[in-house]
Parts: structure tokens; sequence; C-alpha cells
């Protein structure tokens, strides 16, 4: 993030489901990742719900607890084709997953991760591939217990280091682009 633009997000009210949505999923809303997780108050649910379908997104309720709300965050018809590709299929039946099934695979990988969450069990490593990761790395972290990368920005890289830095300054650049575009309508709100 761009010190420019951390001082606007400081200016800003970081509670705003907008703001927190571009915060949280700013790659996947400009359609250059499948899939984000975001996290959310309860109370902003619904509202949440209503932003994601004004960017053509769907959240799939993974966690619900107390205080809070962990969505998956996806471009449909993207993590489809990513989940469906050969090696990611083969990847996914190695941890038991009905890879033919898309609905199936996102209910699985719901229950594994809320038993991850609230009774802390295996946490589901798959997870990288439901978030869109290369699956190199996702399977590098794996091997290496999450040591030995070669990068960490939105993920730890293991392999193509320039391929992801490239695409981690993309995701940079877009975030800063809707945060910036979020102050400046808030601006122009207050006016």
């Amino acid at each position: 993030m761009s010190e420019e633009v951390f001082g606007m997000l400081c200016s800003m009210d970081r509670r705003k489901i907008e703001l927190q949505i571009a915060l949280q999923c700013a790659p996947t809303i400009a359609r250059l990742k499948t899939s984000n997780l975001l996290i959310i108050s309860k109370e902003q649910e619904d509202n949440v719900r209503y932003v994601l379908r004004q960017h053509r997104l769907l959240g799939y309720r993974l966690v619900y607890d107390r205080n809070r709300v962990v969505f998956l965050v996806f471009n449909k018809d993207m993590l489809m084709n990513y989940l469906s590709r050969y090696e990611v299929c083969e990847f996914l039946l190695e941890y038991g997953y009905d890879a033919n099934d898309f609905g199936k695979s996102l209910r699985q990988f719901k229950e594994r991760y809320d038993a991850y969450v609230h009774n802390r069990k295996d946490f589901p490593h798959e997870m990288g591939v439901f978030l869109g990761y290369p699956l190199c790395d996702v399977k590098g972290f794996i091997e290496n217990g999450g040591d030995g990368f070669i990068l960490s920005g939105y993920w730890k890289v293991y392999q193509n280091l320039e391929q992801a830095r490239m695409l981690f300054s993309q995701f940079d650049k877009v975030k800063d682009d809707m945060v910036r575009r979020l102050y400046f309508k808030g601006e122009r709100c207050h006016e």
C-alpha cells in the first residue's frame, strides 16, 4: 500500500463494508484472482451480500460464530475453471474431495475449515486452491511446512518468482485504486 493511500485509509471509517471488501477482496473484484477470504462482523452479513451482488461476486459463508462471519468471495466461472483443471482435481482427490462436483467440494471445504476454526482440527491446506493460489505454491507450502519460500505476499511463493511479484504488484495497485475511489467518493458525499 502506498503512503498516500495509507494516509487516506487512516482517515476513513474502516467499519464501512465497501472499504472492508475493497481491502480484503480487491484482486477478486478486479478479476485478477479467483477468490479471497472476507472476514466481517455478523451484523454486516446482509450488507456484504448486497455489495457482492453489485460486483457479480458470490459469497459462500464458511464460518459463522458469535462475532464474525468468514466468507469465501469468488468469481464463480474463474473458480470452477481452476478447480476443474486436471492437476487440481487430482490434488483435491488426495484430500477426499469429490472434485467433479463443485457444490459438494465447496461444502466439504466449508466443513473442514469450520472444523479447524471451531475445534482446532487439522488446518485445511487445500484452502490454497480454493483461493486460486498456484498449485505449485500450495504443494510447496504443504511439503515445506510453510518454510523455504522465495517470496511471501498474498501467499507464500515457491516457484515462478517474477510472475508472483508482477501479480502481487497488480493486486497492490488495484487495492490502492479502490481505496482511492472510496476515499474520494466519501469526500464528495461530505461536501
